[in-house]
């Protein structure tokens, strides 16, 4: 309140929630998680070195990007959907540090990430 503002965190990702079918589907080695499709270019996660989809598919009707890095947890809490990314950032404020546990390809990976400031959309 200090600045006058509210400074929300950013994490700087689009990504899809994936399920037991759909990660049986495209061969993902965890059966929960968000997969990120894209990472803001610039934004927390980019810094960070975490990556979005580079394979083109569709989900249904709706074009994806496969490939990219499956969020499983962050501070040890499990992310089954966008609903728990929403709860955590809910819990932290720019500036924070989180540690975000990863699958890059069959590799599980700890990734310390600093989270940037919403922009405010106007």
């Amino acid at each position: 309140m200090t600045l006058g503002r509210v400074r929300r965190p950013a994490f700087g990702v689009r990504t899809i929630p994936i399920g037991p079918e759909l990660a049986q589907e495209i061969g993902l080695p965890s059966d929960y998680g968000l997969l990120i499709v894209q990472v803001v270019q610039g934004g927390s996660a980019d810094r960070a070195g975490l990556r979005g989809g580079s394979e083109r598919a569709y989900l249904g009707n709706m074009p994806i990007m496969l490939g990219g890095d499956l969020i499983v947890a962050i501070d040890g809490q499990d992310i089954q959907d966008q609903q728990d990314l929403s709860q955590i950032m809910n819990n932290h404020r720019a500036g924070d540090t989180v540690k975000v546990t990863i699958y890059r390809a069959k590799k599980k990976i700890d990734v310390n990430v600093i989270l940037g400031e919403a922009r405010q959309q106007v």
